[in-house]
């Protein structure tokens, strides 16, 4: 995740960078999602010096084995080499097309779209970033309307949950917004600016405990690491989630209805429950 990877470094959106600041070497780490992918490319195309050096990556049953035929569409003649099921993918900054460049920056940089009866500031590349994920909505429905103190949204993406937590009449003191992607916490400030009672920390929940003596947690945790199925991601999640709560805190979560996080549940906590299941989806709510 993101913020395992370079917390000790200075981070910034590069499409937020000057454009006069260019480099002569560029090296990316593709993602899986095709939009996002074109975006990264033309990004670092832009970024490069003419003549500058272009490297990027990416597992060969995740979008590696298409890397080439991508950056051949912005003009450029890449060459590469194949190793350990994965991909590297070079090129030289030189004859590119500026329209390809511009058309996928402007077709994937961070902006509001409408997504069901809902507008939101979202990016290509943030998990769910173009729909509403039916777990959340229907954790939505089944979290109490009296929810008060201070809280926290585990892997809060764009920022829906803690939104439409912060819409309905709750007296809360406090709800951190906590993620491990830097893009999608971004975009969650820019939905929640409005809400003075959120705090944003950009962390990894598999390795840090985020924060002590919440009241309560909601979440819904990804189960995938790339391409691969991981179900002990949620388990991490809900290990931290315990060391979080103060005693009597309450965990609410969703999960597809196929994840054994009931057991791990059962391990960590006082009490557990599954209060609805429909879907595909189940909701749990957990005491400390």
């Amino acid at each position: 995740p993101d913020a395992d990877l370079w917390e000790n470094y200075n981070v910034n959106l590069l499409y937020n960078v000057d454009k006069h600041e260019q480099y002569d070497y560029v090296f990316c780490a593709l993602p899986q999602q095709k939009e996002a992918t074109f975006f990264m490319l033309a990004q670092a195309l832009n970024a490069l010096v003419d003549g500058g050096l272009l490297v990027t990556v990416a597992a060969n049953d995740a979008g590696g084995k298409q890397i080439e035929s991508k950056l051949k569409q912005f003009g450029v003649s890449p060459h590469s080499l194949s190793k350990n099921k994965s991909r590297i993918v070079w090129a030289i900054k030189e004859s590119i097309d500026l329209n390809i460049i511009e058309q996928h920056l402007q077709k994937s940089v961070s902006q509001k779209i409408k997504i069901e009866d809902y507008e939101f500031t979202t990016q290509a590349g943030i998990y769910g970033w173009n729909k509403i994920d039916k777990g959340s909505k229907l954790l939505i429905d089944n979290l109490p309307e009296n929810l008060s103190g201070i809280g926290a949204d585990f892997g809060c993406g764009y920022g829906f949950l803690t939104t439409k937590i912060l819409s309905k009449p709750n007296k809360l003191k406090k709800i951190y917004a906590l993620e491990a992607d830097y893009n999608a916490l971004q975009c969650a400030r820019e939905n929640l600016k409005s809400y003075d009672q959120v705090e944003y920390n950009w962390i990894d929940l598999t390795t840090e405990v985020a924060i002590k003596n919440l009241d309560w947690i909601v979440m819904n945790p990804p189960f995938h690491e790339g391409k691969k199925a991981d179900h002990q991601i949620g388990q991490k999640f809900i290990e931290k989630a315990h060391d979080s709560l103060k005693k009597k805190g309450y965990l609410y979560m969703v999960a597809n209805t196929h994840l054994p996080y009931e057991k791990t549940l059962g391990h960590f906590f006082t009490s557990v429950e599954k209060i609805d299941e429909q879907q595909g989806y189940k909701i749990l709510f957990a005491q400390k």
